[in-house]
Parts: structure tokens; sequence; C-alpha cells
């Protein structure tokens, strides 16, 4: 059964309402993963921003990150395992000759679907950040500013994550400024979210920097959960 998503909801299918969505690493390995169907919420995101119902925002320091978590944890290692297997079950006559030439080719086939994908994972990522509605940000002087201010602050994170935190409150506290009262961050990153994993209890301080920016965090790509409450963002100098 398809997950509801809020992206076409009547609250945000106002005319000339655009939501400002920021992501991270976990969609684009979603969306350039070779051999595999990725979530229907991630693509109906991309699909979304090329026609015009929302703006993505991609920090520029997850596109080298992706790629190299698409490299690293997606090889076709699985298929050797299972030659493996093929071959004990022929000998223990657990399967016939055919059943086992035909697994191989299966699995010749699989190897050769995702050895092809990860050859033009380029040429996917640039595909993906390249595509209308969808904005790549590289880091400039208030960003570095920024994560440099969060070394200050009493929040848990590694570098690589402090550079996409910093990005996504700059930016959007940028779009707040200049009136856009619909800003999100969407991502699977649990280190990023205003609340603790296993509690859900609120990260208070990484909460206050989120309200502070106007920036509404969901945990997926349905951009449905958590619920955002009605007027966030309204007046974020409350």
């Amino acid at each position: 059964m398809a997950v509801a998503s809020a992206l076409f909801t009547p609250e945000y299918g106002k005319a000339n309402q655009v939501r400002h969505v920021f992501v991270e690493t976990n969609w684009l390995v979603t969306l350039a993963v070779p051999a595999r169907d990725p979530p229907p919420a991630a693509v109906e995101l991309l699909d979304s921003a090329r026609g015009g119902g929302i703006r993505i925002y991609i920090p520029a320091c997850c596109i080298s990150e992706a790629k190299k978590t698409v490299r690293l944890k997606f090889q076709p290692k699985e298929a050797d395992r299972l030659r493996s297997f093929v071959q004990w079950a022929l000998e223990k006559k657990h399967i016939d000759h055919e059943t086992a030439e035909s697994a191989r080719t299966m699995l010749s086939s699989f190897e050769g679907h995702v050895g092809s994908g990860l050859a033009k994972l380029n040429d996917k990522l640039l595909e993906i950040t390249n595509a209308a509605g969808v904005e790549v940000l590289p880091l400039d002087g208030p960003m570095l500013d920024m994560s440099l201010e969060l070394h200050f602050k009493e929040i848990e994170l590694g570098e690589f994550d402090r550079a996409v935190l910093a990005t996504v409150l700059t930016r959007g506290r940028s779009l707040r400024d200049s009136g856009e009262t619909d800003v999100s961050f969407c991502g699977l990153d649990s280190d990023l979210w205003p609340w603790e994993k296993r509690t859900h209890r609120a990260r208070a301080e990484l909460k206050k920097l989120y309200d502070d920016a106007g920036v509404w965090v969901y945990s997926d790509f349905t951009l449905t959960n958590p619920e955002r409450p009605e007027g966030f963002g309204q007046d974020t100098r409350r």
C-alpha cells in the first residue's frame, strides 16, 4: 500500500505556494543505488521538484558522500556467496543442473546490472542534481561561520553532519527572512534529528536552532512525520 504524502495536500496546494525542502546524503543514495527500485516517496520528491511544486536543496558535500556510500555498500558481493550456495545445493542434490544453471544466469545478470549502474554513478548523480527544481548548495562564508559556531553548541556531531546542519540552518534562515513560510529538512540521518532516536525526547539545543531558523524537520521522504504544527514558521522572531 502506498504511503500517503503531504506534497499535494490542500494546505500546500495553494497558488504560487512552493515548498522548500532540504535533503541530505540518504536521499541521493536511495535514488542512485543500481539495480534497485528507490522508495516511491524519494522519487516523488524529485518529480515534484521537476514539476515546480517544491524546491529541493542539497548541501554540496552530500554528493561525494553519496558516491562513496554507494560504491562501498552496494557492490554485488552477495552474488559470490549465492554462487557458493548454488554449488553446494547442486552437490548435495537439493537442486538439479537446470535450476543451478538458471540461478547462475540470474546472478550474472544481477552483477552486470549493478556493475553497469556503478560505472554510470557519476552520470546518475549529475542527472539528479541538475534536475529542474534542485539546487546544490556549496559552503559559503556564512555557512562556514555557522559551522564554526556549532562547535560551541552542546550538540554531538561529526564534521560532515556539522557542515550539513550549517548549510540547512543558514539557507533556511535566509529563505524565511525573504518571506518563505514553508521550509523543511527531511532526512534519514538520526544524528540530525532534533529528537533522540530511541526515546523521541527533544534535543533542546538542536531543536532551538531549527526553530530559530524556521526549519521543520521530517524523518522520512513523505514529509508527514512528525506532523508539522499549524502555523509553524509563520513568525520565527517571536
